[in-house]
């Protein structure tokens, strides 16, 4: 489990939603676009934190126990952050393009 890439995990909820978020367009699933919102959100902060502790733990596994240089967790975080910010552009986003489309078929 170990062996994950960090970063990966910080861009499945980005993908999940750009995914189940386009399929609203054309209503092919159950799920409401506000629990699919709040899935992707919930889903970037626990990954975000499971992020964290990889890396954390592949740092102290590389150098015996302890963890020399926090640069590679501070720039995790920053990342984590900026993930975050686009994955909430991209709900609005996507409400705003489904809202305009429920407006234009009624």
């Amino acid at each position: 489990m170990y062996g994950i890439n960090p970063f990966l995990l910080l861009v499945l909820p980005l993908i999940f939603q750009i995914i189940f978020g386009r399929k609203f367009r054309y209503e092919t699933i159950k799920l409401s676009f506000f629990k699919v919102s709040i899935i992707s959100f919930l889903s970037q902060i626990l990954l975000s934190c499971l992020a964290f502790q990889i890396l954390s733990h592949n740092l102290r596994s590389n150098s015996n126990g302890q963890i020399h240089c926090g640069m590679p967790l501070l720039g995790l975080i920053l990342v984590e952050f900026i993930f975050i910010i686009i994955l909430i552009v991209t709900i609005v986003a996507q409400y705003f393009i489904r809202r305009h489309y429920n407006r234009n078929t009624k």
